[in-house]
């Protein structure tokens, strides 16, 4: 491989992607030949890597955050450790998608009631 830094930013992000998938190709393997309560096991782990990979994908990554990233051995991993060791929750997250849905629910409830008895009254 030629010099990174005769690469663009968009072929670095490209070559970030494919690291991270033959990674996570290696990965899927390696749970394939677990027990199936090990797979089980390893779910979490999955899907946030599977994330992590479409964020490596579709999101723009700055030049000098892709190249920190393209010079660790398994940049998947790296970011699955960090990820586990922020203090971010994803259940906060999924508690107020939760209140919302729920909110969302009553309003439209609400509104049907409320056109049902208006339309019983006439």
């Amino acid at each position: 491989m030629k010099n990174l830094s005769t690469y663009s930013t968009d072929e670095l992000r490209a070559i970030l992607y494919e690291k991270a998938a033959d990674e996570q190709k290696i990965y899927i393997s390696r749970l394939k030949s677990l027990t199936p309560e090990q797979i089980i096991e390893s779910s979490y782990e999955k899907v946030i890597r599977d994330d992590i990979l479409s964020i490596f994908e579709n999101e723009d990554i700055s030049r000098a955050q892709t190249l920190e990233l393209l010079k660790l051995k398994e940049p998947l991993a790296d970011c699955y450790a960090r990820w586990l060791h922020n203090d971010y929750s994803h259940m906060d997250m999924l508690r107020d998608t939760i209140e919302e849905f729920a909110n969302d629910l009553f309003k439209h409830n609400a509104q049907k009631k409320k056109s049902k008895n208006y339309r019983s009254e006439r």
